[in-house]
């Protein structure tokens, strides 16, 4: 039953639609967090260029090896592609006339691909990354404090806070910013575990025991005011930039929020999931002071969940071509200071037309296996093509895989 209870991900609010097993997810980041100096100082080294190289082609093996013993199959069929990530490369990938294949294992579809550029065949996991030429960012990506780090070295944007293990410093701190603040694991993605809009010290330490479920060291910082836009950054250059929102309704003076929400779903865009309010939303609410039953007056806009995107019934708009030249520029900066080929990064941002100069804003975090089909597919504003960069990146590169 332990075992049982360590490895099944169960259904969790603070999961949202993407449960993790707690212990093993808290025991793995930890680890994670704890090797990244070692990990950093291979790849100063170049000894992740050897590590790269054989588990390249360990996977190879592993591929051969289960197709012979007929547990893995083939996949040549794009509409099978495990996610809308997958199929976007392949969709381009056919475009350029370069086979692509996926594979099944136990008849279910795995994020694993194959591919032949001009005669060389790659093999690789989400996302085409160099195995020759070694990024120490790779090591580090994923940990939030160390980005904090990076980017306030280089004089970029980010939210005021800090990390902490103990609840009395965080205490310390919190007490000189501004409210509200947002509470959130060190290390992890898809806003598990992270609780927004914290204004008083008795839900900021619930906050701080949710996120420390799934990590030892958590993130405090302050909340800033805005839409949370996904920068996507391939070779160094901004390729893309998409707006998600979470759920959201409008006061009319005249209906509940339940009424609002139920209006809301009748007229929604088909790809958008209908918004349920649960516990989850009943929680947040509280901590704006309403309820479901709450009457909002007329024009008055709240959001009714902090997760974001079209699965929690909330909203995603491509907006590169709106964004202003000057937050382009820093986009693209920030980028170059993370020093990696392929990554995604999320920053919040009142007014993405307005110059940034005039507002406070910043980078929350970073992600190296980011979901390009965001732009691809977003409920507003044109598809970008942020595939057609990475294949443009993998074939300038092709010599490093």
């Amino acid at each position: 039953m332990m075992l049982y209870s360590m490895f099944n991900q169960t259904r969790c609010l603070a999961c949202g639609n993407n449960p993790t097993p707690h212990l093993l997810t808290r025991l793995s980041q930890n680890m994670t967090l704890r090797l990244i100096p070692f990990n950093t100082w291979l790849a100063s080294v170049r000894v992740f260029t050897f590590f790269n190289i054989v588990t390249d082609w360990l996977l190879r093996l592993m591929l051969v090896f289960f197709r012979v013993i007929g547990l893995l199959r083939v996949n040549t069929d794009l509409e099978r592609a495990v996610g809308l990530r997958g199929r976007a490369l392949w969709q381009e990938a056919a475009r350029r006339g370069i086979p692509m294949h996926s594979f099944f294992f136990l008849n279910k579809p795995v994020d694993v691909y194959t591919a032949v550029v001009r005669g060389k065949k790659i093999y690789f996991n989400g996302l085409p990354r160099p195995t020759r030429t070694p990024y120490a960012s790779e090591c580090w990506i994923d940990d939030k404090a160390r980005l904090r780090a990076v980017l306030t070295t280089a004089g970029l944007p980010v939210a005021r806070g800090g990390v902490f293990s103990d609840f009395s410093s965080l205490l310390a701190l919190y007490r000189t910013l501004p409210k509200p603040v947002i509470i959130k694991p060190r290390i992890g993605s898809r806003g598990r575990h992270t609780t927004t809009r914290i204004s008083d010290e008795q839900s900021l330490r619930l906050a701080f025991d949710l996120a420390k479920q799934l990590c030892h060291w958590v993130i405090l910082e302050e909340h800033l005011v805005g839409s949370v836009y996904r920068a996507t950054a391939i070779d160094g250059a901004l390729a893309g930039v998409l707006c998600g929102d979470p759920p959201r309704v409008t006061g009319d003076g005249s209906h509940t929020i339940t009424e609002l929400v139920k209006l809301k779903n009748q007229n929604k865009h088909p790809d958008v999931s209908d918004v349920v309010i649960g516990p989850a939303h009943i929680a947040f609410l509280s901590r704006l002071e309403l309820t479901p039953a709450t009457v909002l007056e007329p024009g008055k806009t709240i959001d009714l969940l902090e997760k974001i995107g079209v699965s929690y019934g909330g909203h995603s708009a491509e907006v590169t071509a709106e964004t202003h030249p000057e937050t382009k520029r820093i986009l693209a900066a920030v980028a170059q200071a993370v020093g990696d080929p392929l990554v995604g990064f999320d920053f919040i941002i009142a007014d993405i037309s307005r110059s940034p100069q005039e507002q406070q804003w910043g980078v929350i975090e970073a992600n190296g296996l980011p979901f390009i089909n965001l732009h691809h597919y977003p409920v507003a504003g044109a598809p970008n093509n942020v595939a057609k960069y990475v294949w443009d990146f993998v074939e300038k590169h092709l010599d490093e895989f």
